[in-house]
């Protein structure tokens, strides 16, 4: 979700909230101006490239399934053991992955990334909080399957990635991992953790109103942004859970919910001292560690035979104390 008040409606709080209270055309026109900066894009050139951490790489482009072009890049190291399929956040773009690919393409692993519809240099007029942004997942891991076909696929997903994902099920069942980090259960209590926080808290007095018009402009309703809905259809992929033991919007105990209801193998790793979108630099070498150690195990020899493996599921003792 967007860090901070918008800047372009800091004058809004007072006005805003009269003519809501003032009229029914008032209230109207405050939920469909918040909803629209809700949904708004986040357009706009990367401004960092693998290049600037010494990693060299070729451009992607993809179409999605709705006729969206999405940009992207790819980097390999000289003999990829396989393909991660990197997915970034809310109002972010794929150079948000760039610290994950290089640690990744160093242990041998070639990484897709892409900017999601209505963020960096894709198409798209609106974000959907991961919902319709799953179709670009599904797009992109098509790409990857016609392009390096036979070989091992995997994803890692940031927040609205993660979610992503988990709305591209069953289509991304069939990957070798997944990396869930910064996961929300559902959009409407993220949405309301955020009033007070990253939202100003006057947004209170007309969050229901503005829940019901940007379901209507999105056409989805807000039980459907349900990631806790739809991680279990991601089975028999291995999942990993990352979460911030001070991650305010996507909670440690959210996690654990989601945890319960994944049917594959899985684990989870509550990450000391981690806020929202801090998970790989406040993890730091032990992140790192987990990660690869993570996609070594599944998309190795030994992946196909560990299917039938009991589930693992780790949660950091005294992480909650951390």
């Amino acid at each position: 979700m967007p860090n901070g008040a918008p800047r372009h409606l800091s004058w809004v709080p007072d006005l805003l909230t009269r003519l809501a209270l003032a009229s029914g055309v008032g209230y109207l026109a405050a939920t469909y101006t918040v909803s629209r900066w809700l949904t708004r894009p986040a357009l706009g050139r990367p401004q960092r490239t693998p290049a600037d951490y010494g990693l060299s790489w070729e451009p992607l482009e993809c179409r999605t399934a709705d006729a969206l072009r999405l940009k992207g890049w790819t980097v390999a190291p000289s003999q990829p053991r396989g393909t991660i399929a990197l997915f970034h956040g809310l109002r972010s773009n794929r150079a948000q992955t760039l610290e994950r690919t290089e640690f990744l393409v160093q242990a041998g692993y070639r990484c897709v990334a892409f900017d999601h519809r209505a963020h960096g240099e894709s198409n798209g007029k609106r974000t959907s909080f991961g919902f319709f942004e799953g179709r670009d997942v599904v797009a992109i891991i098509e790409l990857i399957r016609r392009r390096w076909p036979d070989r091992p696929v995997a994803a890692l997903g940031i927040s609205m990635g993660a979610a992503a994902i988990c709305y591209a099920s069953p289509r991304t069942a069939h990957l070798d991992a997944l990396v869930l980090e910064s996961l929300y259960h559902d959009i409407g209590s993220a949405f309301r953790r955020r009033i007070g926080t990253n939202y100003p808290s006057w947004l209170r007095r007309i969050s229901a109103g503005t829940i019901r018009m940007t379901e209507r402009r999105l056409g989805v309703r807000l039980d459907q942004l349900a990631p806790i809905d739809h991680i279990e259809k991601l089975a028999p992929a291995p999942i990993l859970l990352l979460t911030g033991t001070n991650d305010v919007h996507a909670p440690p105990e959210d996690a654990e919910r989601l945890l319960e209801r994944c049917r594959g193998p899985k684990e989870l790793w509550l990450v000391p001292q981690a806020g929202h979108l801090d998970i790989c630099e406040a993890g730091g070498e032990a992140y790192r560690k987990r990660v690869i150690a993570f996609f070594d195990r599944w998309l190795g020899v030994r992946a196909k035979n560990e299917r039938d493996f009991p589930q693992s599921i780790e949660i950091v003792p005294g992480a909650r104390e951390t």
